[in-house]
């Protein structure tokens, strides 16, 4: 499967400002690292060495800890959560990361079994950083297009959720959703889909071994099996939801195609909405506030991987 080049990609979907901002934020990133210092410090007794890691963004790094205690980092965030959280919040072992309390809970006695969790993933910022705050999940269904390995969908299940419907469309990533949802002792609460969430009802063809990141697109295979692709409204009228639902959506770009050709009245049936947006916000807000959301964003920032990229996060909350 390779990246596209799409419509979006190409236009100028953020303010000028935005543009302006987010380009020195990309040059100045480095920066980052020295406002972290202290915390590093307090942490590894081999900052240094650390540190000179991020910058390299070279993983994975062996880092000594304060306690005498030697740990494998594997990315970034990793890095910080340690400094953050304290280094007693997780372990790693082999394929599985145990997450031991989850701060945001008020519960010190839970504990979080993923496997599958990769260098890139997502899982530290869900799961410990409380990333999806905003979603008012308590009580509520919650639909989340691109569930990935299933930790997000896991984050809306312990946050109270009624029952969360997961979107996964690569076969190995739905595979290790549901066993994580199982480890997790999950499986009334959470329902797993092996589809993608689309602008017209239909097929697309996926590798069944392609492992699929946080950074993979829908675009297709030559060969391969049919996975269905749902619109929003299929993915509601399907599990019977009617109203006051909550959308997560993070799926790499296929958010523009779904929400600018959902009809407004179907937006509607969501009373908040949490996506990530990957090639500036514009249409999308504009779209939003049309059917009638209060819509804020964050400011955008160049994905290091891809440099059109233009992304960051949409909130939106029914009027």
């Amino acid at each position: 499967m390779r990246r596209t080049d799409i419509s979006y990609q190409k236009q100028r979907n953020i303010s000028g400002i935005d543009e302006i901002l987010c380009q020195l934020s990309y040059c100045l990133h480095k920066l980052d690292s020295i406002r972290a210092l202290p915390k590093y410090r307090r942490t590894y007794q081999n900052y240094v060495r650390v540190i000179t890691h991020k910058l390299r963004r070279k993983y994975p790094v062996q880092a000594v800890l304060r306690d005498g205690s030697v740990t494998m980092l594997h990315n970034n965030l990793e890095l910080y959560i340690r400094a953050q959280f304290g280094y007693r919040l997780y372990d790693y072992t082999s394929d599985m990361i145990t997450i031991w309390s989850l701060p945001y809970l008020n519960d010190n006695k839970m504990k979080v079994k993923l496997c599958g969790v990769k260098v890139e993933s997502d899982t530290f910022s869900i799961l410990v950083n409380n990333s999806y705050h905003y979603l008012p999940a308590k009580g509520k269904t919650v639909v989340d297009v691109g569930a990935n390995i299933g930790d997000s969908t896991i984050y809306f299940a312990l946050s109270g959720a009624c029952k969360v419907i997961g979107l996964e469309p690569f076969p190995k990533n739905y595979e290790l959703a549901k066993k994580n949802i199982e480890l997790n002792s999950l499986s009334n609460k959470i329902i797993m889909l092996l589809a993608g969430c689309a602008a017209h009802t239909g097929y697309v063809t996926v590798d069944p071994n392609y492992e699929g990141s946080v950074t993979s697109r829908l675009t297709g295979f030559t060969n391969g099996i049919k996975v269905p692709l749902l619109t929003l409204e299929d993915i509601l009228n399907q599990n019977n939801v009617s109203y006051g639902a909550v959308l997560k959506m993070d799926c790499e770009g296929c958010e523009y195609d779904n929400l600018l050709s959902t009809p407004e009245n179907v937006l509607r049936r969501f009373s908040h909405m949490l996506i990530e947006y990957h090639y500036g916000y514009k249409n999308i807000k504009e779209k939003l506030e049309k059917s009638g959301f209060h819509v804020t964003v964050t400011r955008p920032r160049i994905s290091r991987k891809v440099k059109l990229m233009r992304f960051g996060y949409i909130f939106a909350k029914l009027n």
